[in-house]
């Protein structure tokens, strides 16, 4: 969970560029300097209280969506608000969720993390996924990545990992700005197969260009189960998100060192 928070911050200052076109990056650092977190970090952290709650995915979503509708950085250039209109025309209740979007992998860790056993991870990636993202398409990629977490916690190999899920994945450039689960999902997997240090696969997915701070949040959440996390870059980050997430993370930690 930290380090899906952690791609988010990573990826967050070369998002808005890419819309219009999409370019190679090369990152220096891992946390560029006025990085800051975006919907990816709010809507991770709506599925982390809802699972430590009730699992009432939706009305965590929705609440979260609503209280924080009017987030914007302190950076330029930026969209007009950090969700995007249809999730926001979905929490207001107008449209129904049946989104293909990315943003169902990139919220998805706290069920990898805080579930044990497969089935349940299943089974929650799927109601967690439902509300505003009911697709075959957001569904099965979800839960793929919920999957992957809770199998590198369980101290699979990537091998058997790939094995296991049956992955199949390849590189393939991105020709515009990625917005759904199959656009994204593939370059992800690749960034995360082929490096073997956590910074290193999120500075890989990012130098791919396309939706920079989701891609990055999707690796960064395997990536800390696969390879651990640096405690520093938790510090960096902790004091640039509000108190309330920072508890809600320590909740769900706690919780997984019962499991």
């Amino acid at each position: 969970m930290w380090g899906a928070i952690i791609g988010d911050f990573a990826g967050s200052t070369y998002e808005f560029e890419q819309i219009k076109k999409t370019r190679t990056i090369t990152p220096s650092e891992l946390i560029p300097e006025k990085s800051f977190y975006s919907d990816d970090t709010i809507l991770t952290i709506a599925i982390l209280e809802a699972t430590l709650k009730d699992q009432n995915y939706e009305y965590y979503l929705k609440k979260y969506a609503n209280e924080f509708k009017n987030y914007k950085p302190d950076f330029t250039p930026y969209f007009k608000t950090a969700f995007s209109p249809s999730f926001i025309k979905w929490a207001n209740n107008t449209i129904q969720g049946t989104s293909t979007g990315n943003g169902a992998m990139m919220r998805i860790s706290p069920i990898g993390f805080l579930f044990d056993t497969e089935k349940e991870i299943t089974k929650n990636a799927y109601l967690a996924t439902i509300p505003s993202h009911n697709t075959e398409e957001a569904i099965h990629n979800a839960t793929i990545i919920a999957l992957i977490i809770y199998l590198a916690r369980k101290h699979y190999s990537k091998e058997e990992i790939i094995r296991k899920l049956k992955l199949d994945y390849s590189y393939q450039p991105f020709q515009k700005f990625n917005t759904t689960c199959s656009q994204t999902i593939d370059n992800c997997l690749y960034a995360l197969f082929t490096t073997y240090h956590f910074e290193e696969s999120i500075k890989k997915v990012i130098s791919f260009g396309g939706d920079t701070d989701t891609n990055a949040c999707i690796v960064g959440s395997i990536a800390e189960a696969l390879y651990r996390i640096d405690p520093q870059h938790i510090e960096q980050i902790k004091p640039q998100l509000p108190k309330q997430f920072v508890k809600t993370l320590n909740q769900g930690y706690s919780k997984i060192q019962k499991l």
